[in-house]
């Protein structure tokens, strides 16, 4: 656990650095050097981000995990994720969008917020993205039979039967994850589905196979 923990440190000082630069804050870099110095961020980003899943992996499995419980609006917190995502799709040229039925409002539940919406809401939209080479990614949020259910379609590369056995399972890869996402850890919807499973919800993934979508479907009870 502390080796695991320095190299986190040593990953996260690293894109300190690299983002100070990439602010301007020593000067204006020459030219060529920003794309560079922007790829040496996003990948020490992607190795803490890394680092952080086993950590939180390590702590769910060995109970240690705790939960914040708070009032939190489940709307405004998705989003903010869409949002934050919204240039990521952008690049690929994909459509990504978001609604929320009104008759659902208000979509208030007591929970962990920023366990919720980042290792779940934003683990989940990220993997939409990363996984739908070309097309459209469509959230949505609505309230039924006393459960918020938050959905999110894509017209991705799919999953097979024998791949969804794995999804959801500790560093579980499909076939040709890691061939679509190389920086797949295999830990991001271990850890979202043991977050949603201590909120008394569930979580799970449907598809009709390779090149066909998938949908992600999750319930959390209302308070």
């Amino acid at each position: 656990h502390y080796i695991v923990h320095e190299v986190k440190g040593f990953l996260t000082k690293d894109a300190g650095a690299f983002a100070s630069l990439v602010d301007g804050d020593f000067g204006q870099l020459q030219d060529g050097m920003k794309p560079f110095v922007e790829n040496a961020l996003a990948q020490s980003r992607d190795g803490a981000r890394s680092v952080t899943d086993i950590l939180t992996a390590s702590n769910q499995k060995k109970g240690t995990m705790t939960y914040a419980k708070e009032s939190l609006d489940l709307k405004s917190g998705i989003a903010g994720v869409i949002e934050k995502e919204q240039s990521t799709a952008n690049k690929k040229n994909l459509v990504l969008s978001f609604s929320a039925d009104d008759a659902g409002a208000p979509y208030t539940m007591s929970g962990d917020k920023e366990k919720l919406t980042e290792n779940v809401f934003r683990n989940i939209v990220q993997n939409s993205i990363n996984y739908t080479p070309s097309g459209s990614i469509t959230a949505s949020l609505k309230k039924e039979d006393k459960k918020f259910v938050f959905s999110i379609k894509d017209t991705g590369v799919g999953i097979t039967d024998e791949d969804k056995k794995l999804l959801f399972t500790e560093g579980g890869h499909g076939k040709d994850s890691q061939r679509v996402n190389a920086h797949s850890t295999g830990y991001g919807l271990y850890i979202a589905k043991n977050i949603i499973t201590a909120h008394g919800g569930t979580i799970r993934a449907e598809s009709d196979g390779t090149n066909k979508g998938s949908i992600f479907v999750v319930e959390l009870p209302v308070a």
